[in-house]
């Protein structure tokens, strides 16, 4: 007890260079979480994706090649197929700025038969099916754009050349923040008719909902091979493949959080160590001191390395409540929601106590340079030397 006692007096001897330190680990780590949780937003991700038995069709060239609408109801015919609907990525501007949030066009018939996961009360869902220009949005987003049932949501169209007047009629719940407005991807397909533009009747992709136990990656084959002699031949993977298709987008994600973690944990290295070489150098006499009245090797050891190892925890600690909290907020804001749509406690695993680890790393090796040193000093030279 004495020694910690001792430990943290030593930490608190210099105020400002502790805090200076404590806040370099905690900024560090505060981004490192930030990186690991867009990681682990993947594996959960994946994980939700496979318990769905869904598969995602795209033409063969990508989200820029069209993918005929007459697609849809020929997969919906299908032997092992629950439902399907479009998804069609709008873009737009809402209150002439770019929107902060998605904008789907779908089949409100069929929408919340392929996500049967999601919740919406039943009047608001025969609003959807029956009114043409209705749209749908997700609880999170409703309450963070303060909209309410009736309210109406005109957004200028950017990819396509048609401007679309949508009036709210349901808010859906689900286990994720989508971040997302639903709308029906019919009463877009009308005004792209009505305008001229040679757009209409294609659909960004379509999501099929699949039989339960039935064998997903075959009927990725299935339906691939039904348009393998079309002019629009399809790839078609599972919701998991196609989630981490998207990821793999961004290029190779992972290998550069790594590197990116292994930069920081040298850089706080070094600047912890620096810390801890300035105090050591500043209480040399008082080492020889401790030493010259009892205090051995391996305690004078441990001081030195129980400091450097508290003030890196409590940076490691500082930095990762925050960035939890930054996690937090960021599920919470519509232009981040597809990136972070899962809440705080979906997220926590064993990569967060990495984190911590890391933290008592750095302070274990920032310390072991300065520890030594003041162990082997002897008490004669600590003593001559002035400060």
């Amino acid at each position: 007890m004495k020694l910690l006692k001792y430990i943290w007096r030593n930490v608190t001897r210099n105020k400002l260079r502790s805090l200076l330190t404590i806040m370099s680990v905690g900024f560090s780590l505060a981004l490192m979480t930030i990186l690991y949780g867009f990681l682990a937003v993947q594996d959960v991700t994946e994980r939700e994706a496979n318990k769905h038995d869904r598969v995602v069709v795209l033409n063969k060239m990508g989200f820029a090649a069209p993918l005929p609408i007459a697609h849809l109801e020929k997969i919906k015919k299908m032997e092992g197929v629950v439902s399907a609907t479009p998804f069609s990525w709008y873009g737009g501007n809402y209150e002439s700025k770019r929107a902060e949030f998605a904008l789907f066009g779908v089949d409100p018939d069929t929408l919340f038969d392929v996500q049967a996961e999601v919740n919406i009360p039943e009047e608001q869902l025969a609003d959807f099916k029956k009114i043409r220009n209705a749209c749908v949005v997700d609880q999170q987003l409703a309450e963070s754009m303060e909209w309410s049932i009736g309210d109406r949501i005109p957004v200028e169209g950017t990819i396509y050349q048609a401007d679309l007047d949508l009036k709210l009629v349901g808010i859906y719940k689900g286990p994720s923040n989508t971040g997302s407005v639903y709308f029906n991807w019919y009463y877009l397909d009308d005004l792209l008719q009505a305008s001229g533009t040679g757009f209409s009747g294609n659909a960004g992709s379509i999501t099929v909902k699949c039989k339960v136990g039935s064998e997903v990656a075959l009927m990725c084959d299935e339906i691939d091979a039904k348009f393998a002699n079309s002019e629009n031949a399809t790839r078609t993977r599972t919701e998991a493949a196609f989630s981490k298709m998207l990821t793999d987008m961004l290029g190779d994600v992972q290998s550069f959080i790594r590197y990116i973690s292994l930069a920081v944990v040298f850089a706080l290295s070094l600047v912890t160590a620096t810390a801890m070489a300035m105090s050591m150098r500043e209480r040399t006499t008082e080492v020889a001191v401790l030493k010259a009245i009892g205090f051995s090797k391996n305690r004078v050891l441990s001081m030195v390395l129980g400091e450097s190892f508290l003030i890196a925890c409590l940076g490691g600690l500082l930095g990762i409540g925050a960035g939890l909290g930054l996690l937090h907020l960021l599920s919470s804001v519509p232009a981040a929601a597809i990136l972070f749509p899962f809440p705080i406690s979906q997220l926590i695993g064993p990569w967060l106590f990495g984190l911590i680890g890391v933290a008592g790393l750095i302070g274990l090796v920032s310390g072991l340079v300065p520890a030594i040193r003041a162990s082997q000093l002897s008490v004669i030279d600590g003593l001559r030397q002035v400060v």
